[in-house]
């Protein structure tokens, strides 16, 4: 049997029909909080937030320290020095390797730090020159080079120095060079100078001060151990020839007589100052005479060897070129 359903409760249901899609709807617009405008915009300036402590984070631990110590191990970097001049004279020319042995590549310079090590630690540790690298803000980053880069153990409570090299192609954009010590999970960075000019570079000008006589300033010089180093070491001979064989020098003044020679060459200088600043900084006089009669080119060929030989060597050197008097 067929009956009519009352129109009073036909609309009730249709009212709670409403009112359900009404739940649902609103059940449904709160699980999507979330893509509101207001909360996207809160979001994304959170992330941005975020993202810049990170960077903020991350670029104070690159800020340069003097000292630091990672797994017990002290460090100190006494001192950071670029080699100044090596093989770039720019318009003068590329001299041969037997000048400079050792140095860097064409177009690059070196770096040298001076290194402290001392180890707090109960259990001996090892120092590993690996572990360093000369980091640029832009370009790549370059490991240490030479025969001291090795490995070294350091026991409880003692000290360790050594030093470590880098050759940088600093004619290449490279803004601000650090060095890293990465030892373990943890680093360490350490600043650099900025690198020496070169030498085609630098202005020339003001007056030359020296001593009143050089020797005053080194250890007393023992001459055939500095005709070896002329000879050999620094390969000075690969330029200025063999002092005791006419014409057989290359690009520089031949040296034969130069102990009589360089007491006339500027007034008030004596030959002994005349010949350790020639040494020091060729640039400061430039010799009348080179290959074949020919004037010396200026500015001077000669590196600059203020940052490659030590005091010893300079008074060797000189007591060698002083005896050459013709």
């Amino acid at each position: 049997m067929i009956t009519d359903t009352p129109a009073s409760e036909t609309l009730s249901r249709g009212a709670a029909k409403r009112r359900a899609a009404q739940r649902e709807s609103g059940r449904r617009a709160a699980l999507r909080w979330w893509a509101q405008p207001g909360v996207l915009i809160f979001f994304t300036a959170l992330a941005i937030a975020a993202v810049g402590w990170g960077l903020v984070i991350r670029a104070s631990q690159r800020i340069p320290v003097e000292r630091a110590t990672l797994d017990g191990l002290s460090l100190e970097m006494e001192e950071a020095r670029w080699i100044l001049d090596q093989m770039d004279h720019g318009e003068n020319f590329q001299k041969p390797s037997v000048m400079m042995p050792d140095m860097p590549d064409w177009g690059k310079q070196r770096v040298t730090l001076d290194l402290a090590f001392q180890n707090h630690a109960a259990e001996a540790k090892i120092y590993d020159g690996l572990e360093f690298f000369l980091v640029p803000e832009e370009g790549d980053e370059v490991s240490p080079i030479g025969a001291q880069v090795g490995r070294a153990q350091i026991g409880p409570g003692q000290s360790f120095n050594t030093a470590i090299h880098f050759d940088f192609d600093t004619s290449l954009p490279h803004g601000k060079l650090r060095v890293e010590w990465r030892r373990g999970e943890n680093s360490a960075f350490f600043a650099v100078p900025e690198p020496a000019e070169h030498y085609h570079l630098r202005p020339r000008g003001g007056e030359v001060a020296l001593p009143p006589d050089a020797r005053l300033l080194l250890p007393i010089g023992k001459p055939e151990r500095g005709e070896g180093l002329y000879m050999a070491v620094y390969g000075c001979v690969a330029c200025h020839g063999d002092p005791a064989t006419p014409d057989s020098n290359n690009v520089g003044p031949h040296l034969a007589g130069i102990g009589n020679a360089a007491e006339t060459r500027i007034d008030g200088v004596t030959a002994p100052q005349y010949i350790y600043e020639s040494i020091i900084e060729p640039s400061a006089f430039i010799a009348p005479e080179c290959k074949g009669g020919l004037p010396c080119s200026e500015p001077t060929a000669m590196p600059e060897y203020a940052s490659l030989v030590n005091l010893q060597d300079v008074a060797d050197l000189l007591a060698y070129l002083l005896e050459l008097e013709g």
